[in-house]
């Protein structure tokens, strides 16, 4: 009896095996961007997965892309762009997903910060100095700020750290920051 059941259990299986086939589907797991709202200038990441899949293209492309369960590319959209990724199944169908990233602004920064003597006797002179980039306002202490040279001058009587602070379009900031010691 052993003998004829087990041919029986045997063909089952091999019925249950052949429905089984690994699917032909092409399919994103996933396609994202990180983060969907960049400045202008400002890297961020296309992330993506892809199953089952034999070719894929993304649009606009960015670089050389292969099919893999997970993988990251760099980008610096110079405007609001949609990113497509269509995969490409070995059954000729193919899947297509979408992400947008919104480009705003670019960031304010504070440049070239310097303070000139680094070091003095107390109540002595020291001007700091700096450049803007995509600063809408400026603030900057302790000290007298002149906003046409982007100069401060300032007379300290202990070490003092100065601190710059450069604001842009969407309350975004930069900030500098220098240190002057003064000698005894």
């Amino acid at each position: 009896m052993y003998r004829l059941f087990a041919p029986a259990v045997l063909a089952i299986s091999l019925a249950a095996c052949q429905h089984a086939a690994p699917p032909t589907h092409a399919s994103i797991t996933e396609f994202k961007a990180d983060p969907t709202m960049l400045a202008s200038g400002v890297t961020g990441r296309l992330c993506y997965g892809v199953e089952n899949t034999s070719r894929i293209d993304l649009t606009p492309p960015v670089e050389k892309i292969l099919p893999a369960s997970h993988y990251c590319v760099d980008i610096v959209p110079k405007q609001t762009t949609t990113y497509t990724l269509t995969a490409y199944g070995p059954d000729g169908k193919t899947e297509t997903k979408s992400t947008e990233v919104t480009v705003g602004p670019p960031q304010p920064r504070v440049a070239d910060l310097t303070a000139r003597p680094m070091s003095v006797k107390r109540g002595r002179q020291v001007t700091v100095c700096f450049k803007l980039e995509n600063a809408k306002s400026v603030s900057a202490k302790p000290g007298k700020l002149d906003h046409k040279t982007n100069c401060l001058v300032d007379y300290p009587k202990k070490t003092t750290t100065y601190h710059v602070i450069a604001k842009g379009d969407d309350h975004e900031q930069d900030t500098g920051t220098v240190t002057v010691s003064v000698l005894r």
